[in-house]
């Protein structure tokens, strides 16, 4: 019989999986870093279903031609096999680690996935259903956590770009102006890597860090600040300040406000 203090350390190993663990809906943004870029598109084309009124148990549509559309790929069986390896991919790496207190109080770590089942058809028409457990933090997060429009999502070219974007969605508070992100460096390349790689800090920031600041900066209107934080020599993590300036100014909510309200004073006059 395995003792109390090895299950319980069994236990710690499986909820340190970063890269699973989903506690609350805005943990589905910053998980799934072992995705690449195209795959991360197509999941949130499927994000994009839901709606305020959907249910766990619904079944969700889309069709190939849609995302190739979307995408601005060619209608060819190259880019049907692209999306059909995409949903595959999918399919194989979106396992999740929920942790639950029971009602006895001894955890448990419920092991599920993000989706219960993908079907494809041959004339391209793809239907899905998210699990049982995933599907209320999926749309939770939809509701209240992604504020980019798809067509926004479309156009990051990097892979490091899309999931930066979902790590700024999942710590914004509100509708705040600045963002703080802070991790060590292994929760940072976790976030951007998957959980099985590795990197020296200085190539991990440059080509993955910086190409999301740069490519962030320069389609979304932000200011990004990063700070590398050292123990002596040593890189032990990240602290990153996002400031959103697509958000209208003191002055600029006054102008409108003002412009409101002329309008309605006009109106009392007709």
């Amino acid at each position: 019989m395995v003792s109390n203090r090895k299950s319980s350390k069994i236990y710690e190993e499986l909820a340190s999986r970063q890269n699973y663990l989903v506690v609350q809906a805005n943990d589905l943004a910053k998980a799934f870093g072992n995705l690449k870029a195209f795959e991360h598109k197509v999941l949130d084309y499927c994000f994009s279903s839901v709606t305020k009124d959907s249910r766990v148990g619904d079944v969700f549509t889309v069709h190939s031609l849609d995302i190739m559309k979307h995408f601005g790929l060619t209608k060819n069986g190259q880019n049907y096999r692209r999306i059909a390896e995409a949903f595959s991919r999918l399919n194989e790496n979106t396992a999740l680690y929920i942790p639950e207190t029971l009602p006895d109080g001894r955890r448990s770590i419920i092991m599920t996935q993000l989706f219960s089942r993908i079907r494809f058809i041959e004339d391209g028409l793809v239907e899905f259903k998210f699990s049982e457990d995933a599907g209320p933090l999926v749309f939770e997060l939809k509701r209240n956590y992604y504020s980019f429009h798809l067509d926004e999502l479309g156009n990051v070219k990097s892979k490091y770009s899309l999931i930066l974007m979902k790590l700024w969605e999942a710590y914004r508070l509100g509708n705040r102006e600045y963002t703080t992100i802070k991790g060590s460096l292994e929760e940072w390349q976790d976030w951007f890597l998957g959980e099985e790689k590795s990197w020296p800090a200085g190539l991990f920031k440059r080509n993955a860090l910086m190409v999301a600041c740069d490519e962030l900066e320069m389609k979304f209107n932000a200011d990004i600040d990063l700070t590398t934080v050292k123990k002596g020599r040593k890189v032990i993590g990240y602290e990153m300040v996002i400031r959103d300036r697509r958000m209208p100014t003191t002055a600029e909510v006054i102008i409108e406000a003002e412009k409101a309200s002329h309008q309605t004073d006009i109106y009392d006059f007709l």
